[in-house]
């Protein structure tokens, strides 16, 4: 059996009852670093043994599959929220489908979904992109073809380039446009930003030094006067 395992994105305490089991009883864990996983599992006092997953390298999904073929237990981890959700995981996890190997995927922490329930903006439907392309301009292109749905975006970004894609949102989706940053979620400096996409883009640009990973949710609509 492959488990694709949800860890927490900063707070350790948002592991599931269910996660640490599946870890527990693996044969092996693969994971995007295993420095940081080995951490993990050191607080949690698990001991299964660690092999690196790197979703480039067909040798390195190959030898994943070899071991569920073989019937092993094995759990699949990303250095934090869930594999296969803008984090490495997703070739894993098709081939093993495309095999008809046995999957299942443990529900837990994930940034964006955390976000966008702390954020007050719609949630019934959204649009999330991940992280968006590096250049501007495919960047806009995104979003503006986002804008078209009416929903909340979500956009994972670095401290390095919030700015940027706070200015090509104003670009695409308006300087009224709704908008909220979440910073350092579940950890001690969490901040949530909201106003709106001029706003949030003028807070961030008068701190000395921006830090601290960000789910950034945009909606075109201006807020309503109700909300």
């Amino acid at each position: 059996m492959l488990y694709v395992v949800p860890t927490p994105i900063g707070n350790l305490e948002d592991i599931t009852a269910r996660a640490l089991r599946a870890l527990k009883e693996s044969s092996v864990v693969f994971c995007e670093d295993t420095r940081r996983t080995r951490r993990l599992m050191a607080h949690f006092g698990l001991g299964a043994p660690l092999e690196r997953y790197d979703e480039n390298d067909e040798r390195s999904v190959e030898k994943l599959l070899e071991r569920v073929r073989r019937g092993d237990a094995v759990s699949l981890v990303s250095d934090g929220g869930c594999p296969g959700v803008s984090d490495p995981g997703r070739r894993a996890v098709a081939a093993a489908r495309r095999e008809g190997l046995p999957v299942t995927s443990l529900p837990g922490p994930a940034a964006v979904t955390a976000a966008i329930a702390g954020s007050g903006l719609p949630g019934d439907s959204f649009v999330f992109l991940g992280f968006l392309p590096r250049a501007a301009s495919k960047r806009r292109r995104a979003l503006e073809d986002a804008k078209t749905l009416g929903r909340t975006i979500a956009v994972y970004e670095s401290p390095f380039r919030a700015l940027e894609l706070l200015e090509d949102a104003e670009a695409a989706l308006g300087p009224q446009a709704q908008c909220v940053a979440a910073r350092e979620l579940s950890k001690i400096h969490e901040e949530y930003l909201r106003g709106t996409v001029a706003g949030v883009k003028a807070a961030l640009a008068a701190r000395p030094e921006i830090l601290g990973e960000f789910v950034i949710l945009f909606h075109p609509d201006p807020e309503p006067a109700h909300a």
